[in-house]
């Protein structure tokens, strides 16, 4: 499925070290993060999301709500509503896809290369955990793409999303809302939701690491490489993530 093919294109880019990244991306890729982007119904995502954006923001405004009728001296406050759950864009784990994932990660590495590494199973484990505390599962490809963007934006501006909470909430729910009306990643096989989830969560692990290795060394042309491979996937849907801040309302542009 050329889905899988450009997803393993582009993690055996960051495999194959950051010096070479940007020279790669291009004699390997050419066209191929469009076609992934089409694979999951992506493309010109921007407007969608300024549009998905200006909703959320409405609905939550006190103008559209509902006065809440005042509590007596026994009543207590309702449960916070859950974060949607988009289940429709979720999967079953399976070992044996997490097994093929791995054995991909550790074919492309050099016996040099694996010493210093990160194990892949704690790439996996950084990002969930990361983005436990805000609602997100770690089996919904919906929310793996918004931690994507969010670890990317984290990255390009040298910030903590973490200052945000609520605006973490607001990108997953934008993201999956957005999947959920194009259909086609809910039309996925829950293997292939997997796949592709584990790859980008790995992909943004990686990135994350050599980020820190880089401003450890003062490489500022290794963090300039870095930067400019993680923002590939999100410049392909039209978002340029060095123009967004990131507010209670999610991702706004300027």
């Amino acid at each position: 499925m050329l889905i899988l093919k450009t997803c393993t294109r582009i993690a055996a880019i960051w495999l194959l070290g950051l010096a070479a990244a940007a020279r790669v991306w291009a004699q390997e890729s050419g066209g191929e993060a469009e076609s992934f982007n089409r694979s999951l119904g992506l493309e010109g995502m921007s407007t969608d999301l300024a549009n998905v954006e200006q909703e959320l923001a409405h609905s939550n405004s006190p103008a559209s709500k509902a006065e809440t009728p005042k509590k007596g001296p026994d009543q207590k406050n309702p449960p916070g509503k859950p974060i949607e759950s988009f289940s429709n864009l979720s999967f079953h784990s399976n070992p044996g896809v997490t097994n093929t994932v791995r054995a991909f990660y550790v074919s492309r590495m050099s016996a040099a290369a694996l010493v210093n590494a990160p194990n892949y199973d704690s790439l996996i484990g950084r990002f969930d955990e990361r983005f436990a505390n805000y609602g997100y599962s770690r089996h919904n490809i919906g929310d793996t793409v918004a931690g994507y963007m969010i670890i990317t934006w984290e990255i390009l501006h040298n910030a903590n999303a973490s200052n945000t909470p609520n605006g973490i909430r607001r990108v997953k729910v934008a993201i999956c809302q957005i999947l959920e009306q194009r259909r086609k990643a809910a039309q996925l096989t829950s293997e292939n939701k997997q796949k592709i989830s584990e790859i980008l969560k790995c992909l943004a692990e990686l990135g994350n690491e050599e980020i820190r290795r880089a401003h450890q060394a003062n490489n500022a042309a290794a963090i300039q490489q870095a930067q400019n491979l993680l923002t590939q996937f999100p410049l392909s849907l039209g978002i340029d993530l060095r123009q967004y801040r990131l507010t209670d309302q999610g991702f706004t542009n300027g």
